[in-house]
């Protein structure tokens, strides 16, 4: 993988996007313990990104939101065999979130001709509590949004729950971000209101969620082959 340190990103999403305490400024690269990443933000046995189908991908960093004062917690990465782990190790004030960045400050992923997302995904943390999809950046007017926009897998995916030992496919229609300027290929929110109703404890310390064979394909389903811009 590209060893770089993913950039600072200005992420001025406001509550009027996530329902979430305060913004996401200054963001910074993480690899998953609280302290800066050097390299991939990655951890484990695996070679590539393991979350994905094409696991030679080289332009990605992975980046945990962490900014003291807006409540974010700490998730940690792990880079296995056969997969991604996604595990809380620090709830903040009730959220988290992060994703796959560009390893080049300078450049956009390049989503020319993506039409949708899949992936599979087993775990402890319920749907209700997760959020994955892609961030853009619109240059015209620096406003950050979401394709689809934040909404629980339970609600996107229609997932009641997931199973520690069975993965499920999830699909999403992600044509908007073919056309934008994408700073967040895999972005992940893991909130208590998701949905607009706020429900304690929906996750604790230590749970997870596994990814495998995450692709971006065309409308045929074709996989696309990201590069930057």
């Amino acid at each position: 993988m590209k060893k770089s340190l993913a950039a600072i990103f200005s992420l001025l999403i406001l509550s009027a996007v996530f329902s979430l305490t305060g913004c996401l400024a200054d963001a910074v690269a993480d690899d998953g313990s609280g302290y800066p990443a050097s390299g991939s933000g990655s951890s484990g046995t695996g070679t590539g990104w393991a979350l994905c189908k094409d696991s030679s991908y080289d332009i990605f960093d992975m980046q945990v939101w962490k900014n003291d004062g807006n409540g974010a917690g700490v998730f940690k990465h792990e880079n296995q065999s056969d997969c991604g782990r996604f595990t809380a190790v620090d709830l903040g004030g009730g959220w988290f979130g992060g994703g796959l960045v560009s390893s080049d400050s300078s450049k956009y992923i390049d989503f020319t001709g993506v039409s949708k997302m899949t992936f599979e995904i087993r775990g402890t943390i319920p749907p209700k509590a997760i959020c994955i999809t892609v961030q853009g950046k619109d240059k015209t007017t620096s406003a950050e949004h979401l394709l689809p926009k934040k909404k629980s897998l339970s609600v996107t995916a229609g997932l009641t729950e997931l199973s520690e030992t069975e993965w499920q496919k999830v699909t999403f229609d992600i044509s908007g971000a073919a056309k934008d300027n994408v700073i967040n290929a895999f972005c992940i929110i893991v909130a208590g209101d998701l949905d607009g109703i706020k429900i304690p404890n929906l996750f604790k310390e230590n749970d997870y969620f596994e990814i495998r064979n995450l692709d971006w394909v065309d409308s045929d389903g074709n996989s696309v082959k990201l590069s930057l811009k």
